[in-house]
């Protein structure tokens, strides 16, 4: 069973699990460690999950980019709904 993280209006992200607030660099953490998360959003439940993933990703790429630009072309075009 995943690990329920609820994303609050004010974009603050809450860890059901540990009873706390978690920044998306623990998200991330959490990820790595090999737990399976869903994010939802508190007052809807929509699934937030992979928007919450490319923010991680996206944010990582700005302090130290580590993919290459044609892997990401290639994310780019695989299809993603515009």
């Amino acid at each position: 069973m995943a690990r329920i993280i609820k994303r609050y209006s004010n974009r603050k992200l809450y860890d059901t699990q540990d009873s706390h607030y978690v920044t998306l660099a623990k998200v991330a953490e959490i990820i790595r460690g090999g737990e399976e998360i869903q994010v939802l959003a508190n007052e809807t439940r929509q699934d937030l999950t992979a928007a919450t993933m490319a923010q991680i990703i996206f944010e990582e790429e700005k302090q130290r980019p580590k993919l290459p630009v044609e892997e990401l072309r290639r994310i780019i075009r695989s299809g993603l709904p515009v």
